[in-house]
């Protein structure tokens, strides 16, 4: 079975999941990072193993893994580029910014 929703909820729902994702903000001086598991690791490697969604403050380009974009394109049946939208909807809401686009590379990371 079906459900029609207006785009407007199904972006709250969306909403919902991400926030409720508890990703902790890390506000740097040219950076705003998301990172996904704790970050009171000793090694360079975890803290950057554990950064899902970079903003970069200079152009407001923001990068997110493909693993993380490819997870709600799973959840909730999107395409790449409807996955990557609904997440710069989403930190544009949370960081009250506007970005200039939103990429991943695929496979890559």
């Amino acid at each position: 079975m079906k459900f029609l929703i207006k785009e407007s909820q199904f972006e709250k729902v969306v909403f919902r999941y991400l926030d409720d994702l508890d990703l902790e903000l890390i506000k740097g001086l040219i950076t705003y990072e998301f990172h996904g598991t704790p970050v009171m690791s000793d090694t360079m490697r975890d803290y950057l193993a554990s950064r899902i969604i970079v903003v970069f403050k200079v152009d407001m380009d923001c990068y997110v893994k493909s693993d993380f974009t490819q997870d709600i394109c799973d959840v909730f049946s999107l395409t790449p580029g409807e996955s990557l939208d609904v997440i710069g909807k989403w930190i544009e809401n949370k960081l009250g910014i506007t970005l200039s686009s939103v990429y991943s590379y695929f496979g890559a990371d």
